[in-house]
């Protein structure tokens, strides 16, 4: 049954949690002046002042002005909040008065991390020097070090570099559909980037940074050094870097996407899971100092200091922040004997987050782990409840499930937004993984703790190697399985809110019984039915979409819900390449590549596709002679092609010319100039995002 005390009255601070969360999106999306949100608080003040003032009949006759007040305040509270946090906004940022060939002066905030082709760092920038003048300086920006620079071993956590190398923004691929990494930076306070070779920084002998940072990443290298010595097999170990610390920069990701199609990342990206083991761990260990006040306090005391120094080792994201608070609150209630309504520790958790960083609620770790918690506080008891065995494995076995089953009923619409896929098998590979999962999270915790006494090191690595290469083995085979994941489920924010709507509408049904509130899912679902049939019917225009992946070129023609690729077999068959650049626009049009555009006739260097005459040259196509008079729709230029654009202008009459990201930056710049003197349109899609054209 539902709680007979309303949500609202068990967590108070849920009324303040939605209109922070309120004030946030508005500053975000409409991005009000500093003035202006002074000015609403300042109005909001003497209101509350006026309010104060009244007495007796009018007291209670306007008491409800008070909830709007409050209700404004936070709103205006989470909108100063957001404002402050975005960078941009700072007096300091450098992107302020940074200028080409500015001396930056910055410092790593982490060690490298090597990639394909470099290494990679974040860093703070703490001062510029423009005109030999030095000014202060905030910000953060990434910084790729070419991989054969002698100074490399030089560069850790603290170092500080020094150089003139010019920054460039961070940009979003500009595909259909993409990932918004521009946002997702600046989120984290990066709004630059720049690679440096050898000879374009220098190091300082001094070293910055907090001591209590170094010591985490210190901590977090030996950790990786005591993992990667005793645990055989490279993706074994970094499946327990991940799962351990959270460290997933040395998984495969064909594995990574294995875990997420059968619905258990969650085991290799630190959550409240992890957290709920050690905390089950601590309360054993710790089970001797429950007599008595003081050693009640120390245990208490202990507990916490572990548990933030196990969230912060292990990255401090968002869902691992979220658990941590939650289990503070757990823990000092306990002490004081106050136990408190897990809907208000779960609002007043994410009202402190939020606080602390309003960009929270974009973080999909974020929102998952408080959809999840939530749900299994709210489902998991109507779920358990359904099905009773005698049998107590059986019974415990069932009420395992019920907590999958439970976390996935609010999970499930966040899962599809964000990932567009649903795992059909997820209920199997949790019941199978999770319970191994947990002893080989203790085990790992054992490893660490004999490291120095090697020969049980040794015997401890090759049990937890063992367990997961179980694991990988069990992930591989249930993905494998041709049923396993539904992919290309596409859901807009709109649709979403609405399937949550239709959840609660049917859940309360379910559990209250009353018909008039099924009667309104109905009139939901009605809704999303209607929607989905209108978009279906609006994506099967005429498209070409020329995509921006990087030294490549990739181009599709869409029909009727068809598309033929044009382009590099690599991204034909590269699967990261495919997925990150290609599938989200196929996604957003829904194209099906498997099917074949009918409308194409292909005749080298010419494609006739649905009306429109293309040319696609490259660094191999010869281009016959034309007089001028050649009428071409568009020219789409590739692996800098030898041809000027005034050869093309004099040869055809071509309205549009397009250069694909396979191009090298100058020759680029060559053509941008050309056009601009000819007074002709052209598209960079490496600096313009991907060209697409409706007809």
């Amino acid at each position: 049954m539902l709680p007979t005390i309303p949500v609202w009255k068990q967590a108070p601070f849920l009324r303040l949690l939605l209109p922070l969360s309120g004030g946030i999106l508005l500053q975000w999306y409409y991005s009000f002046s500093l003035l202006l949100l002074y000015g609403a608080g300042l109005v909001i003040i003497v209101f509350f002042a006026v309010t104060g003032l009244l007495k007796g009949y009018w007291l209670f006759r306007y008491k409800w002005t008070l909830g709007v007040l409050l209700t404004l305040a936070f709103t205006v509270l989470g909108a100063w909040i957001a404002h402050e946090k975005n960078i941009k906004h700072h007096k300091k940022w450098f992107g302020h008065y940074y200028t080409r060939g500015a001396s930056v002066f910055a410092v790593l905030d982490e060690p490298l991390i090597e990639k394909d082709r470099s290494y990679k760092a974040e860093a703070s920038i703490y001062a510029i020097s423009v005109n030999d003048t030095i000014t202060a300086a905030e910000g953060r920006i990434i910084l790729y070090f070419k991989k054969d620079s002698v100074l490399l071993n030089q560069l850790e956590y603290g170092s500080a570099v020094t150089f003139r190398k010019t920054l460039q923004p961070v940009t979003n691929t500009g595909n259909p559909g993409a990932f918004d990494y521009n946002r997702y930076c600046l989120f984290q306070a990066i709004t630059h980037q720049v690679f440096l070779n050898a000879e374009d920084f220098v190091t300082a002998p001094r070293h910055y940074g907090s001591s209590f940072a170094r010591w985490l990443h210190d901590s977090r290298a030996l950790l990786l050094g005591i993992l990667r010595q005793y645990i055989h097999g490279e993706q074994e170990a970094a499946i327990a870097e991940a799962l351990l610390i959270g460290y997933r920069e040395d998984i495969d990701r064909d594995l990574t996407q294995a875990y997420s199609n059968t619905g258990v990342v969650h085991v290799i990206a630190i959550s409240g899971m992890h957290l709920a083991m050690i905390y089950g761990l601590l309360l054993v260990l710790l089970r001797p100092l429950q007599k008595g006040r003081a050693a009640n306090l120390l245990r208490g005391s202990v507990i916490l200091i572990l548990l933030w120094t196990f969230a912060l080792l292990s990255g401090g994201g968002a869902s691992i922040l979220r658990s941590t608070v939650m289990f503070s609150f757990l823990v000092v209630g306990e002490y004081i004997n106050q136990r408190v309504s897990v809907y208000h520790t779960l609002s007043a958790s994410a009202f402190l987050l939020l606080c602390y960083n309003p960009f929270y609620l974009w973080d999909v770790g974020f929102q998952l782990s408080y959809a999840a918690v939530l749900s299994i506080v709210i489902f998991l008891r109507p779920v358990t409840s359904l099905v009773y065995f005698k049998n107590r494995i059986v019974d415990h076995i069932w009420k395992l499930a019920a907590v999958t089953l439970a976390a996935q009923i609010l999970t499930t619409p966040l899962s599809i937004y964000h990932f567009h896929q649903i795992p059909n098998l997820f209920l199997v590979s949790n019941l199978l993984i999770v319970p191994l999962s947990g002893i080989v999270l203790y085990a790992e915790l054992l490893l660490c703790t004999v490291a120095f006494f090697k020969p049980l090191a040794v015997i401890t690595g090759y049990f937890v190697s063992w367990m997961l290469k179980a694991m990988n083995e069990i992930i591989d085979w249930i993905n494998a399985l041709p049923f396993a994941v539904s992919n290309n489920i596409l859901l807009s924010a709109v649709q979403t809110m609405l399937l949550y709507v239709l959840i609660v509408l049917i859940a309360a049904w379910l559990m209250q019984g009353k018909k008039q509130l099924l009667k309104y899912a109905l009139v939901i679902l009605l809704l999303m039915v209607s929607g989905r049939s209108f978009e279906i019917l609006t994506a099967r225009a005429n498209r070409i979409i020329v995509y921006n992946v990087p030294r490549h070129s990739a181009i599709d023609l869409a029909n009727a819900g068809s598309c033929t690729f044009i382009g590099d077999d690599t991204c034909r068959n590269d699967v990261f390449i495919r997925n990150f650049y290609i599938n989200p626009s196929r996604l957003v049009y829904r194209l099906d590549p498997s099917v074949s555009t009918g409308a194409l006739e292909k005749v080298p260097p010419f494609i006739y596709f649905s009306g429109k005459k293309l040319l696609v040259l490259n660094n191999t196509e010869r281009l016959p002679y034309f007089d001028g008079s050649l009428r071409v729709d568009i020219v789409i230029l590739s692996k800098n092609a030898p041809f000027s654009i005034a050869r093309l202008h004099a040869q055809l009459d071509c309205p549009q010319y397009v250069f694909d990201a396979s191009n090298a930056s100058w020759k680029i710049r060559e053509w941008k100039n050309e056009c601009d003197s000819l007074h002709l349109r052209r598209h960079s899609v490496q600096d313009d995002g991907a060209f697409v054209l409706d007809f």
